[in-house]
């Protein structure tokens, strides 16, 4: 089988699992609650249609072969740095759900989640990208970088819940764990073929097919978790001496708190008291009001 034959039968597969992954997440309705996922999937499935269709128009010789490349190239590469950012967001968007029950950690963990990307997309610009990387070298560097980050980021997200599930009322079979350790796999299969980068030679090589089919099982994983109905998620209960209960009340104190709003009664509330007791007590049982003794005499 041709090499761009076999590149796009795998495009082509990639397409129909993300569009099942697509239809369980709309089918669940839960594309309003998880909208950076279901915009992932969207922005999925729209550029490895374009890659399938580039790659089927170049088997038949319907198009230039050079034109057929670049396209390929630069779509891939492109949609490769923009999935990746995407990614991030995913991950942002499950972190929110998962700490939900705990809402002074999750207001004082957003900064400190976008803060770890930040360190981590500098620290993996610092350490891929060269004074003389320029042009395509730049988009491919560029593009590395921000997946290696979102990798990570995503290896300890996975960590975080695996570790929290109790704590944070997420059990394993949560959409938020299956989307997160959907995420995991990917990128502990991105962290392994870029290691074996300089190794592959070819775009049909054994590693780019593994890569493939772990890319696949992730996607696979996902459908199955929104296609079945997920458990309810419990009520979070920890004792008052819990470090997460002192973590909770210090980052409510450190974020802004609730206005506080004088509430008073109407004024006809009092007297509708008086008369609802005056019928059921008699007329002697008003308050009366004290006679006022005079006061001193000037002199």
């Amino acid at each position: 089988m041709p090499v761009w034959l076999r590149i796009d039968l795998t495009a082509f597969v990639e397409v129909l699992f993300f569009s099942a992954a697509l239809f369980c997440v709309y089918r669940a309705q839960k594309n309003r609650i998880y909208p950076a996922f279901w915009q992932f999937l969207i922005f999925q499935v729209v550029t490895t249609s374009i890659i399938s269709v580039d790659l089927l128009l170049n088997a038949l010789r319907l198009v230039n072969a050079v034109h057929a490349y670049y396209v390929y190239f630069y779509v891939y590469w492109v949609s490769f740095g923009v999935g990746a950012v995407l990614m991030l967001r995913v991950l942002h968007e499950m972190f929110r759900h998962a700490v939900r029950s705990i809402p002074g950690v999750q207001k004082l963990g957003e900064p400190i989640f976008f803060w770890a990307i930040t360190v981590s997309v500098i620290l993996a610009f610092a350490s891929g990208i060269t004074p003389h990387t320029s042009g395509m070298g730049l988009l491919l560097a560029s593009a590395q970088v921000l997946m290696r980050s979102q990798s990570v980021l995503a290896l300890c997200m996975l960590t975080f819940l695996a570790f929290a599930s109790n704590t944070l009322g997420v059990p394993f079979r949560s959409r938020i764990f299956g989307v997160t350790f959907g995420f995991a796999m990917m990128a502990t299969a991105n962290l392994v073929d870029a290691a074996l980068a300089s190794r592959i030679t070819s775009l049909a090589s054994t590693a780019n097919l593994c890569l493939e089919i772990v890319n696949l099982a992730a996607i696979a994983l996902w459908a199955g978790y929104f296609l079945q109905p997920e458990p309810a998620r419990h009520l979070v209960t920890m004792p008052v001496t819990s470090p997460l209960m002192r973590w909770n009340d210090v980052a409510q104190t450190l974020g802004n708190p609730a206005g506080q709003v004088a509430v008073s009664y109407p004024p006809s509330f009092m007297t509708d008291v008086f008369d609802l007791v005056e019928n059921v007590m008699g007329p002697n049982s008003r308050p009366q009001r004290a006679a006022s003794s005079p006061g001193p005499i000037a002199s």
